[in-house]
């Protein structure tokens, strides 16, 4: 825990695009509360800062008992935030993870959250980001909205977002919203995404989830949403009508205002006769075909990525139109099969030789030669950064890096790997005591395209001293005679190694305090604090408090265009439990449970299989 003005800040609540939240207390009040943040913390730039207070603005003016309520909002040591109620419980999200709901208990969420956007509309506020993640379930059973990072009022142009922006999630923004027309429609797209959430809550998945986004928003626009009974019979008929309403394309076709769906599903709830009508059979027909390609290509319609049926429909009248067009269709699957093969040769880049990217990536390498019989290459490098260079120039095919390299880079994650601790060392007989003692004194810092030499400045950095006012060290630090020269060494490295445990029994460096490590990761979010616990190396005189410092996360990368073969057998062979034992990696269901990654699209669905297995209290 840490000070925050009138707050401490207890534990981290979540992570967004822009925002990060805590859970805290109001000392003063003596009320817990959930604190959001911006992301990048005193680095914000002025449109971020103003498009957050305008979230601040838009929750504080609603006053209604389904909505989380705003308490405070300002700026303290240069970041910005605003208090709010905490809701002690879980989210729609994590609540369809085990499946779905019953219809009657889904429609009573959502019933109640219509309630409460219907609300928000009377006062000309638009949420344009409802999803299950920001729907909070409280231990009473009852719901509350949050998250109007998004909200818009209407009458107003806040120049926040551009004209023809698409904002929101993929999955249950509404299609004017992919096409980035949500302005001129109201409060429709609103509409649209509470039947998605619904949707969702009956079928266990939302009502569209392509690879990627962009193939998300793509079927959005232009693919008829499936029937919520076609995945799960036991919706109810008048339900399965009233989520079809919701999710009809043209935003005419729905229920012409949030009161209007609240009553249809306080009717259902009641046993009642609906208003709304289905959809009949000629119309949907008709959206049927006009997912074929071909038919969409001649009535001059964008061609998105068909269905299975629509591709078997496809062929179908090819080959009674035109055979010849057959013969190209099966060359084009010859190439997509090529494509996703497992490549003869392969390449990995692998760090120093003596490290602990070396060792995983030997055995890596020697895995998947003896798994596919192709010629694995491992590369030394000098650390994160250089391989990184070698994966996005092609000269390498997988690279093993930390999680602040790829931060903003096209690197795709192929699977986090372990977890590496900072490990700031000072010499026993120097009097050290702060980073601010490491002003001209002798450092070793890692080699130039090292992870660690690039830990290592950001640190410096933070601490206000500059490149040039620390004395650079060259060469191996597992060699005595460079590390009797030093007088500090940052060595980035899994907590408890072997060699950091034999320089330490050598007597002359000790671990030093990093005791800024939370302000340091508030900073940078790729960052998590961490304490060197007492034991951490045994046989050393550590305090009982432990070692307070940073640590950071070591990814296994690829390019997002390489091949799914290669993912899918590297994954194959990391994933043996022999395999995770011995290297001590993350295991596979807590990978499968991280968000927010650039995951590569294969490793993402090999890992599906994992996701759900994921104990919360682990």
């Amino acid at each position: 825990p840490c000070r925050f003005g009138e707050y401490r800040l207890e534990r981290i609540l979540g992570r967004g695009g822009m925002g990060i939240v805590y859970f805290g207390y109001q000392e003063n009040l003596g009320r817990p509360v959930a604190i959001k943040m911006i992301r990048s913390g005193a680095l914000a730039g002025p449109e971020e800062v103003q498009r957050f207070y305008a979230e601040a603005r838009s929750a504080a003016r609603l006053k209604h008992p389904n909505l989380v309520t705003v308490y405070q909002c300002g700026e303290i040591d240069g970041h910005h935030y605003f208090s709010m109620d905490f809701v002690d419980g879980t989210d729609l999200a994590q609540r369809i993870k085990d499946g779905p709901l019953s219809p009657e208990v889904a429609a009573r969420y959502v019933r109640d959250a219509v309630r409460a956007i219907a609300y928000a509309h009377s006062q000309g506020v638009v949420h344009r980001d409802l999803k299950p993640a920001n729907i909070l379930v409280d231990p009473q059973d009852q719901v509350h909205i949050t998250d109007f990072g998004l909200a818009k009022t209407l009458g107003t142009d806040s120049g926040l977002t551009q004209t023809g922006a698409a904002l929101g999630t993929p999955s249950y923004m509404a299609p004017e919203q992919a096409a980035g027309r949500a302005d001129e429609f109201g409060f429709a797209p609103d509409i649209y995404s509470l039947g998605a959430i619904l949707f969702a809550l009956v079928t266990g998945r939302p009502p569209f989830r392509g690879k990627t986004a962009m193939q998300t928003m793509m079927q959005v626009m232009h693919r008829p949403a499936p029937r919520a009974r076609s995945l799960n019979p036991e919706v109810d008929p008048d339900l399965d009508t009233i989520i079809d309403v919701c999710l009809q394309k043209s935003p005419d076709r729905r229920y012409a205002s949030a009161e209007a769906l609240a009553d249809d599903l306080e009717r259902y709830l009641r046993g009642e006769p609906i208003h709304a009508r289905p959809t009949p059979w000629f119309r949907r027909a008709w959206y049927w075909l006009l997912g074929v390609p071909i038919l969409r290509a001649l009535l001059d319609h964008r061609v998105e990525e068909p269905s299975l049926a629509h591709r078997w429909f496809q062929r179908g009248l090819i080959a009674f139109l035109v055979l010849p067009l057959i013969f190209g269709s099966l060359l084009l699957v010859a190439s997509t099969w090529q494509a996703a093969s497992m490549p003869r040769s392969a390449a990995l880049a692998a760090g120093e030789p003596s490290g602990v990217y070396h060792r995983v990536a030997r055995r890596l390498a020697d895995d998947l030669a003896s798994r596919t019989g192709a010629r694995i290459q491992v590369i030394p490098t000098e650390g994160s950064v250089h391989n990184l260079e070698l994966l996005l120039s092609k000269r390498c095919d997988l690279a093993i890096t930390q999680a602040e390299a790829i931060a903003t880079t096209n690197a795709a994650v192929v699977a986090p790997l372990y977890y590496e601790a900072v490990h700031l060392m000072g010499r026993a007989d120097a009097p050290i005591v702060s980073l601010q003692d490491l002003k001209g004194r002798r450092v070793w810092m890692g080699k130039p395209k090292s992870g660690t030499r690039y830990v290592a400045q950001m640190i410096l950095q933070f601490a206000g001293i500059q490149p040039e006012e620390v004395v650079r060290v060259d060469g191996s630090w597992q060699d005595p005679t460079v590390m009797s020269t030093c007088d500090a060494a940052f060595l980035v490295y899994k907590p408890g190694a072997p060699e950091i445990q034999a320089l330490l029994q050598r007597g002359n460096m000790r671990l030093l305090p990093f005791p800024q490590a939370w302000q340091f990761s508030l900073r940078h979010p790729t960052f998590h604090p961490f304490l060197f616990e007492p034991g951490a190396y045994p046989g050393l005189d550590m305090p009982s408090q432990g070692i307070p410092t940073v640590a950071t996360t070591a990814f296994l990368v690829a390019r997002r265009d390489a091949p799914r073969g290669l993912i899918e057998h590297t994954l194959h062979c990391l994933y043996r439990p022999e395999v995770v034992r011995q290297l001590d990696l993350i295991p596979p269901e807590t990978s499968a449970a991280w968000q927010n990654l650039p995951w590569h699209p294969d490793a993402h669905a090999f890992l599906q299989a994992y996701r759900g297995s994921f104990s919360v209290n682990q």
